[in-house]
């Protein structure tokens, strides 16, 4: 029932000035505590967050298999990044209440996250059934909140489907999966979408994108940048941000790993760059962290100084 990849417990010496990290700064937010922060995604004047569900006593609730579950939690902006006045998305249909990794139409009208099929289904890691991932499409009412939780057709309950993210023009929807054909544990995929009602067929990504490692968080910035996370080889931490242009026309071109201090030798993941394409969040697990996934506020961005 797991929403995210596993965590690794890497050293991370914070701030070191290489590449293009004497313009960029990355502050660690003051909501970030023991529990995990995640997936931040801005609409309007509003921060949605993925954070664990916790008891009246703070504590955060796990399932009977000892897994986190987790809630979308909605923020105001605040000033320089910070977020604040939480507020958590209810899931109010029959069913499982974990709720992650969302991305948003524009006008914030329609949500698409990750979530758990209410049956069991094969689970070809582990050899066993369990409530595999998928993901589902909500609508906002004003006066009601989000209603018409609707399960994507494509999801099959035997596979895992989750970290959806919305194109810019919202036409396409990209998501990993580790259906048929999936190279690593999951690959990126990408379907067409109309009117956020009906859904076209499932294409995986090239393999210039999708290594046999694994593939997470993918993210399509507002000049149509694809950002992802993954654990290949090569990289700088045991999770890192990789960038390719989904303009470019050349199909043999690699992604390229965002430098320092957006990567860093702990894991680095859900990456979000606002409109203005020079400001944004990111999760990570580094050294001065809180202990859990913490979140992240960067300015200073430049695309085109990745490495």
């Amino acid at each position: 029932m797991k929403l995210k990849t596993p965590k690794f417990n890497l050293l991370f010496l914070f701030f070191i000035s290489l590449g293009f990290s004497q313009e960029v700064e990355v502050k660690k937010l003051e909501i970030n505590n023991k529990l995990d922060h995640f997936a931040a995604r801005v609409v309007k004047d509003k921060v949605f967050v993925s954070s664990n569900l916790t008891s009246r006593s703070g504590r955060a609730i796990l399932d009977n298999y000892a897994q986190n579950l987790y809630g979308i939690y909605e923020y105001k902006l605040g000033e320089e990044g910070e977020i604040e006045d939480p507020k958590l998305i209810e899931k109010k249909e029959v069913g499982m209440s974990n709720m992650s990794v969302a991305t948003y139409s524009k006008d914030g009208k329609y949500m698409y996250f990750t979530t758990n099929h209410t049956t069991k289904g094969e689970n070809k890691l582990k050899d066993m059934s369990t409530f595999n991932l998928l993901i589902q499409r909500a609508e906002y009412e004003e006066g009601k909140g989000w209603v018409n939780f609707t399960t994507l057709p494509f999801c099959d309950p035997d596979h895992n489907f989750a970290h959806p993210a919305l194109s810019p023009d919202g036409s396409t929807l990209y998501f990993i999966a580790d259906i048929k054909g999936t190279k690593g544990k999951s690959d990126i995929y990408k379907v067409s979408v109309t009117d956020h009602k009906t859904y076209g067929k499932v294409i995986k990504l090239g393999e210039h994108i999708n290594s046999s490692r694994t593939e997470t968080f993918p993210f399509v910035s507002a000049d149509n940048r694809l950002y992802f996370s993954s654990d290949r080889r090569g990289g700088k931490g045991g999770i890192d941000i990789y960038m390719f242009d989904l303009n470019s026309t050349n199909i043999i071109k690699s992604p390229v790993s965002l430098d320092k201090p957006i990567n860093s030798k702990g894991d680095d993941f859900s990456f979000f760059l606002n409109d203005d394409l020079s400001t944004g969040y990111l999760s990570s697990r580094r050294l001065k962290g809180e202990g859990g996934d913490d979140l992240y506020y960067f300015t200073g961005f430049d695309k085109d100084e990745s490495h």
